[in-house]
């Protein structure tokens, strides 16, 4: 279960990251993060914590009930 919900996660931010045409690396520096390691998780290779999802969500502009929507 914990891995399907970090595939959806990383699917999730590779999505709204491609809707803003933003890079990798742009979306890393928005959130104050290291690129592979945002890598790491639009890849489903690591389980983010709530705070790094949450960060994500503001840089990308959007609260966590949109994040989540399609969930």
């Amino acid at each position: 279960m914990a891995t399907d919900i970090r595939i959806w996660i990383g699917r999730r931010i590779r999505h709204l990251r491609d809707e803003k045409g933003w890079t990798q690396q742009i979306l890393a520096d928005h959130a104050e993060m290291n690129r592979e390691h945002l890598s790491d998780i639009e890849n489903g290779k690591y389980d983010p914590s709530s705070g790094t999802v949450e960060k994500i969500a503001e840089a990308l502009e959007i609260n966590l009930e949109t994040f989540f929507k399609d969930r």
